[in-house]
């Protein structure tokens, strides 16, 4: 098998499209499947040496190595070890994208967007920006992160994720609903908040979250209701929270992930109490479905 067979192969196991090219020793993003082509949650890394690399997953937190051997096993290929250099450089970056995740959200302005409005919020305001690009600095990161933002004209929904009080990455999302996370910016463990209360419940997309605290208003309890960005990421921010209860999404299931689809199988890795639709789907979509009562019916069985 040629490494680049090899890759293919990894790209499908975590259902990302494989790049037209690949650059040894660099991260190249591609389009998750199912997605939009504008999407580029999916990452492929061919190592240095030519004799492997990573296919990533974004959404689902999926990853698969490789070799000219095939797929790799647990305890075969992995990535060389960053020399100290690089992972200082790894992490000033880093500070740099979280520095100017906080000049974008200052920058934003309280207004409604089309994105809501599609989702059934037409009232909701959120943080919009007309134009990014004015905001970010012409260095290379910077012109890396320029870059790689999406695709087309505002206005743009900026939903901020932050771990503890520190913004660390900011989520873009489109007038047609397309969204991507900053370059560089650090989504594990981060999340926006959208409501506070005694329960606490994590959700993957904003639009779910909006669902769930409007359910949670209908039924009379207090929650304070978190967005996390991703399936695995909800998994990590519920494990961080006390009680946290997780409104996962029912995603179609995959053989790679035992049966399960991608929100399951995160919510049953956390440890936490989860409930998902009935169908498959977000509890927004099941909202817009079938009305705000049924989601509400649906989560008010489920108890911490």
């Amino acid at each position: 098998m040629s490494l680049n067979d090899a890759m293919h192969a990894a790209c499908d196991a975590v259902q990302i499209k494989a790049p037209r090219f690949t650059k040894p020793g660099e991260w190249v993003r591609c389009p998750v499947v199912g997605k939009a082509a504008s999407n580029r949650s999916g990452a492929v890394l061919v190592f240095d040496d030519g004799k492997g690399g990573i296919c990533h997953n974004w959404i689902s937190g999926q990853q698969q190595r490789f070799t000219v051997d095939g797929l790799a096993g647990e305890n075969e290929v992995r990535a060389p070890r960053r020399d100290p250099e690089e992972e200082r450089r790894a992490a000033q970056e880093q500070a740099e994208a979280a520095r100017i995740c906080a000049g974008i959200v200052r920058a934003a302005t309280p207004s409604q967007h089309p994105y809501l409005v599609a989702k059934g919020f037409p009232d909701e305001l959120g943080l919009v920006l007309d134009d990014l690009r004015p905001l970010i600095p012409d260095h290379q990161l910077g012109r890396d992160i320029a870059f790689r933002l999406p695709a087309g004209d505002g206005p743009w929904l900026i939903v901020p994720g932050r771990v503890g009080q520190q913004i660390t990455t900011v989520q873009i999302i489109g007038p047609d609903g397309a969204k991507k996370n900053i370059y560089r910016g650090q989504m594990k463990g981060a999340a926006h908040r959208i409501a506070t209360g005694r329960e606490t419940w994590v959700c993957e997309g904003i639009a779910t979250a909006l669902s769930v605290r409007a359910a949670m208003r209908l039924l009379g309890r207090s929650a304070a209701v978190y967005s996390a960005f991703s399936a695995a990421n909800v998994a990590t921010v519920a494990k961080r929270l006390s009680g946290a209860i997780i409104a996962a999404d029912h995603d179609q299931p995959l053989e790679q992930l035992h049966g399960h689809g991608t929100g399951e199988f995160y919510a049953r890795q956390s440890g936490c109490t989860w409930t998902q639709p009935i169908e498959l789907g977000d509890f927004n979509d099941w909202h817009q479905r079938d009305g705000l009562r049924a989601v509400a019916l649906h989560l008010r069985e489920v108890m911490a």
